[in-house]
């Protein structure tokens, strides 16, 4: 194994079960080479113990290919060579192994980006196609029950890199049984950090992730410092690497009772409203017009200011001064918890004169409960009891006031997009890292989030590309304060290939 002792760097646990990821020096359009590379890196892993084996997408052909007439040469049938090896050792170690390939279906003639996994018994045991595909050669995968299998340690669902990007292909192999995703990626290190939507998934989900990246220099890319990661429900991360040199990493993931944990997941899942994502099964990508087709404002530029607080003896002049403020401009003032009861009618009365909206909260005094309340034009209106979120229309935007355990679902943003929400808004007593994350990301799915807690507030305004989405923060008392253009959240795109069977099933 090329690559120093770290590359061998174990978490010792009570209960744990080795798994090899391959992180390949992938070169581009030499599939004899990368097989060699492939094959001697998996036997490695296989007599060190490992029982799972994972390699990396396209770990034979390279990446970037320009057409179906380039990727012909490279791409393989499942009886292809590279799958016949990968067998014959499976069955030899009684190992699970894995790895991204381009597949040539022969009955029709269609290129996939695929993901195999061959079992102990040298069997196909799983095989998944990509989803999020390559445009110029390769045809979108379909949900299918093929993505997951069975262990003795629990069932494991496969996704190929971009898939982990929209959060509901995760959430469906969540759904469907899986105690853990493994993905096959290709995921330089430039743009938006895989480690981050790796994370989300994971923790969104309460089930481990572990993703083979690979290394070197690709046709475009340069993949030399491109992480492998691993993730526990519970967050702890148990691999984090990167390595110019292909080599072989080890993890010892955690099982209880030699089975892969299923505590998180179950108390995530017990959280979970079917009834109100009815609208993600809603055919909404590439439209030109949402305007007309959902009835929302025309499009402009929105002043979104979170609030946060000194103290909360000054907590109701700083609304009413930071109301006056804003005024003359399209603004949203977001304010967190207070934890004390407004003069809502006062600001109602205020928000009639101006065009700003406030986004706050009532208490009880009675019963202690708070109750979110969306305050414009004059009007106050507040969450019924029963809901997890309420819609309004104001100025330039249609906004959502969400839930933060219903905004912890993807299926929740991915519902409010759809029926043209531009802004989504949440707010939380306590915006620690993972908080953060977890709502912010969110907004891939094509609307403003906004989070305003007690310690800071982020405003997450989704990306152009592949970047990351440009998010504004505050982790101290003051105004966290973004302007976004809605023409921007209007262009809306969805990964609508998912099992809609499974997530609204109530």
């Amino acid at each position: 194994m090329n690559g120093s002792i770290r590359n061998k760097r174990r978490l010792f646990v009570a209960e744990q079960l080795l798994i090899g990821i391959l992180h390949l020096d992938v070169r581009h359009s030499a599939p004899r080479e990368n097989r060699a590379s492939l094959l001697a890196h998996a036997k490695e892993a296989a007599a060190t113990g490992a029982k799972i084996i994972i390699a990396p997408e396209l770990a034979l052909s390279g990446y970037s290919f320009e057409g179906m007439h380039e990727i012909a040469p490279y791409a393989e049938e499942l009886t292809g060579e590279t799958v016949t090896a990968l067998s014959r050792l499976a069955r030899h170690y009684k190992v699970y192994v894995g790895t991204g390939i381009a597949e040539y279906d022969g009955k029709t003639g269609i290129f996939y980006n695929s993901f195999v996994m061959l079992g102990p018994q040298g069997e196909l045991a799983a095989h998944h196609r990509k989803h999020v595909a390559e445009r110029r050669w390769s045809c979108p995968g379909q949900p299918s029950a093929a993505s997951l299998f069975d262990t003795t340690w629990g069932k494991v669902g496969l996704l190929i890199c971009a898939d982990t990007y929209y959060g509901l292909l995760p959430r469906s192999h969540a759904l469907n049984g899986a105690g853990l995703l493994i993905v096959s990626a290709n995921w330089p290190p430039s743009g938006l950090d895989p480690r981050e939507v790796w994370r989300a998934r994971a923790l969104e989900n309460g089930i481990g992730l572990i993703a083979a990246n690979r290394t070197g220099l690709d046709r475009q890319m340069d993949c030399r410092s491109a992480p492998s990661y691993a993730i526990t429900p519970d967050g702890r991360v148990l691999l984090d690497e990167t390595s110019a040199n292909a080599c072989v990493f080890y993890i010892e993931y955690p099982l209880e009772d030699h089975r892969f944990p299923s505590d998180f997941f179950d108390k995530i899942a017990a959280t979970r409203r079917p009834r109100d994502y009815n609208a993600i099964a809603l055919d909404a990508s590439g439209l030109d017009d949402y305007p007309a087709l959902w009835g929302v404002p025309a499009s402009g530029t929105m002043n979104i200011q979170c609030l946060i607080p000194v103290g909360a003896s000054s907590f109701k002049e700083a609304v009413m001064d930071r109301m006056q403020a804003m005024r003359g401009e399209k603004g949203l003032l977001v304010l967190p918890p207070a934890g004390e009861c407004l003069p809502l009618e006062d600001i109602a009365i205020y928000s009639g004169k101006t065009d700003v909206a406030v986004i706050t909260e009532e208490v009880s005094s009675s019963t202690g409960i708070s109750v979110p309340v969306f305050i414009a034009g004059g009007r106050i209106t507040r969450m019924a009891a029963e809901n997890d979120f309420l819609m309004a229309d104001f100025a330039c935007a249609r906004v959502a006031l969400a839930r933060r355990s219903a905004l912890l679902h993807p299926e929740t943003a991915v519902a409010l997009s759809k029926q043209g929400c531009d802004i989504i808004v949440s707010q939380v007593d306590d915006l620690d890292r993972d908080s953060r994350l977890l709502l912010g990301i969110k907004c891939l799915e094509r609307a403003v989030v906004v989070v305003a807690g007690r310690n800071g507030a982020t405003i997450c305004d989704p990306p152009a590309g592949h970047e990351r989405w440009r998010e504004t923060m505050l982790q101290e008392p003051g105004i966290c304060a973004a302007s976004v253009d809605t023409a921007r959240t209007r262009k809306k795109r969805f990964l609508d290939r998912v099992d809609l069977e499974v997530l609204l099933r109530r």
